[in-house]
């Protein structure tokens, strides 16, 4: 957690409410996230939302590409952010006077917004910064907050606009998971929305989706990520093979990072046509973002910060094994592995 000398001064949000709705123009304003979105991305997307039609009386349409297939963020959009349609119900895009990204940046190669169309509005906290940006109206990336729910609703506050209970709840647990209980990465900011939004939550929705069922496929996916599971002397290192969702991965590095005495891990699987890398490293000292950009160099696309990153390979000509084990030898390389081989975990 960041201590109170490191934290950056905030910005002014009013005067960005300003910007921003300009850059909006008259509405309706189309809402896009990353692919497969987790509960930072389904939140802002609705916070951002609410913005717009409380302030000023503008519409959007929020849609998301992928899967949203995790147990818990099945349960978040169910009940706290219906309101996020598929990709495909975008319909003509000439209707819209605007497009917004949240928790995702143009070029960053995991969204679906089409490389010829510019965004009026991008809200993120990922790295790395992506080229184009100067050829969008309004750009809010801090990459020192550790959700972007956090730096969408000090617009929501600055407007003066006070969230229900299930709004309240939906920007709590996109806090809460991005920064695991504010564990992980978590600025100033984080923290007093965060204990904000506890007493305005509705707890019954939140045990809800906190305490999703989970299928058997998960338990047994675990069990083959733990398999598969080398240790070296401070990393670890797991390729699931084919999984049943494309951000399970995620999931098993939050539980390897854990690990005693190690400093990094990777994990990796595919899911469809493409191939997901997960990092995440033990301190913010070792930026997962910038390891994984060298990591994933020359194959595909990814982002992150602190200790947390992802990143995506298109599976074209090589087979995902191939593609895994050049990416995992990158990986201890990077990391000072001298162990010709890693041991296996169980």
């Amino acid at each position: 957690m960041r201590q109170p000398q490191d934290e950056v001064a905030p910005p002014d949000y009013r005067e960005r409410l300003e910007r921003i709705r300009l850059a909006a123009g008259a509405g309706p304003l189309l809402i896009l996230t990353h692919d497969n979105p987790d509960p930072d991305a389904l939140a802002s997307g609705k916070t951002l939302a609410r913005l717009f039609h409380q302030a000023w009386g503008i519409s959007s349409q929020m849609a998301f590409s992928g899967l949203v297939t995790r147990a818990e963020n099945m349960a978040m959009l169910h009940l706290l952010t219906p309101e996020w349609q598929p990709f495909e119900e975008v319909g003509e895009w000439g209707q819209y006077s605007a497009i917004g990204l949240v928790d995702t940046q143009p070029g960053a190669g995991n969204n679906n917004l089409p490389p010829e169309f510019v965004p009026q509005i991008v809200i993120d906290h990922h790295h790395p910064l992506r080229s184009g940006l100067e050829r969008v109206r309004h750009v809010d990336i801090q990459t020192e907050v550790g959700s972007t729910a956090s730096i969408v609703y000090s617009y929501l506050e600055a407007a003066g606009i006070e969230p229900d209970a299930r709004l309240a709840t939906a920007i709590f647990y996109g806090i809460q998971t991005d920064t695991l209980g504010l564990t992980r990465g978590s600025s100033l900011l984080d923290q007093r929305i965060y204990f904000k939004m506890l007493p305005l939550i509705d707890r019954e929705l939140f045990i809800q989706v906190e305490q999703a069922g989970l299928p058997r496929e998960y338990y047994r996916a675990f069990v083959g990520g733990l398999q598969a599971a080398k240790v070296y002397r401070q990393t670890v290192v797991s390729y699931l093979g084919e999984m049943h969702r494309p951000d399970f991965m995620a999931e098993l590095a939050d539980v390897l990072i854990r690990l005693e005495n190690m400093q990094a891990v990777l994990c990796m699987g595919y899911h469809g046509s493409t191939l997901y890398l997960s990092v995440r490293t033990a301190s913010p000292d070792r930026d997962a973002g910038s390891l994984i950009q060298q990591v994933i160099y020359g194959f595909g696309r990814a982002g992150g910060h602190g200790v947390m990153a992802g990143g995506q390979v298109p599976l074209v000509a090589q087979a995902p094994q191939k593609i895994a084990k050049e990416l995992e030898r990158r990986f201890v390389n990077l990391m000072g592995e001298s162990r010709p081989a890693g041991t296996s975990l169980l």
